[in-house]
C-alpha cells in the first residue's frame, strides 16, 4: 500500500512539474521531434535579448509586478490587521469573504470589472499603464491577504500587544516595533505570490492594456505564432524570474 502511495504521488509530481519543465528544456534545444530533444543551444535566449522588444516587454512586467506589490502592501497589511481585530459577525464575514475571494472571482470577470469601472471621467483610466497595475494589484490582493492573515493568526498578536502596551509602549510603537517585525516574514511570503501572479498575467492584461502596454506575457502569446522557439525561451525567463524571487526571499527570511 506505501509503495502505492509513493508511486501515485511520483506521477502526480510529474503531472505537476513536466508542464512547467518542457519549455524550459525545449529553450534549450535544438529541435524537439521525437520523445527527447536533439541539440543543444543557446540561440533562443540570444535572439530575445538581442531583440529590444523583448527587453523592453520583460523590463515594464517587472516595473508593473513591483508597483503593484507595493500597492498590495500598502493596502493589505492594513486590511489584514484590521480583519484580524475586527470581532462579530461582520468581521468574521469579512474573513471569510476575503480569504475566498480568489476562488470567487474569475481574472475575466476583473478584467471586465476594471474596463466598466475605469472608462469615464473623473476615472477614465482604460488603455493606460495604471490600469494595468491596479489589475494586477487586484488580483494578486487575495492571496496577498491570505498569506498576511495567516502570519497574523500564528503570532497570537493580542498577547503580543497587550505586552507590549504594559511595558509603556503607544500604539505606533506597538506597530512600528512589535507587529511589522513579526509580520516581515508573511508580508514577504505574500509580495512573492503577488510578484508571480502579476509577472505571468495575462487574461485581465489582455482585456484592459493598450496598445502601447506589451508585457511579457502578452509579447509570448504574440510569440507563439510567429517563433515557438522563441516563446519556449520567454516562458522559461519568466519562470527564472520566480525562482530567483524565491530563492531572494528565503535569503531574506534566513536573515
Amino acid at each position: 500500500m506505501r509503495a502505492l502511495g509513493w508511486l501515485f504521488f511520483a506521477f502526480l509530481l510529474l503531472y505537476l512539474i513536466l508542464p512547467m519543465l518542457a519549455p524550459v528544456v525545449y529553450s534549450f534545444s535544438r529541435m524537439w521531434l521525437d520523445v527527447l530533444p536533439e541539440g543543444f543551444t543557446l540561440d533562443w535566449y540570444v535572439r530575445i535579448a538581442r531583440d529590444p522588444k523583448y527587453v523592453e516587454a520583460g523590463l515594464l512586467s517587472l516595473r508593473i509586478a513591483f508597483t503593484a506589490v507595493a500597492i498590495n502592501i500598502v493596502v493589505g497589511v492594513p486590511t489584514a490587521y484590521a480583519a484580524y481585530t475586527w470581532a462579530g459577525r461582520a468581521g468574521e464575514g469579512l474573513r471569510r469573504l476575503l480569504q475566498v475571494l480568489p476562488l470567487l472571482v474569475p481574472p475575466l470577470v476583473v478584467g471586465l470589472g476594471f474596463l466598466l469601472a475605469f472608462n469615464r471621467p473623473p476615472l477614465s483610466l482604460s488603455g493606460t499603464l495604471w490600469i494595468v497595475v491596479l489589475g494586477h494589484a487586484a488580483l494578486g490582493f487575495p492571496f496577498f491577504f491570505r498569506t498576511v492573515y495567516a502570519g497574523l493568526a500564528g503570532l497570537e498578536v493580542g498577547l503580543l500587544m497587550e505586552a507590549a502596551r504594559a511595558s509603556g509602549a503607544g500604539l505606533w510603537a506597538r506597530l512600528r516595533y512589535v507587529l511589522v517585525p513579526n509580520l516581515v516574514p508573511a508580508v514577504l511570503s505574500g509580495s512573492l505570490v503577488a510578484f508571480a501572479i502579476s509577472m505571468g498575467e495575462f487574461e485581465i492584461t489582455s482585456m484592459v492594456a493598450g496598445f502601447g502596454t506589451i508585457t511579457l506575457p502578452l509579447l509570448l502569446f504574440q510569440s507563439l505564432r510567429e517563433d515557438f522557439r522563441a516563446a519556449s525561451a520567454v516562458a522559461a525567463v519568466l519562470l527564472y524570474v520566480t525562482l530567483l524571487a524565491l530563492l531572494g526571499l528565503t535569503f531574506l527570511r534566513r536573515r
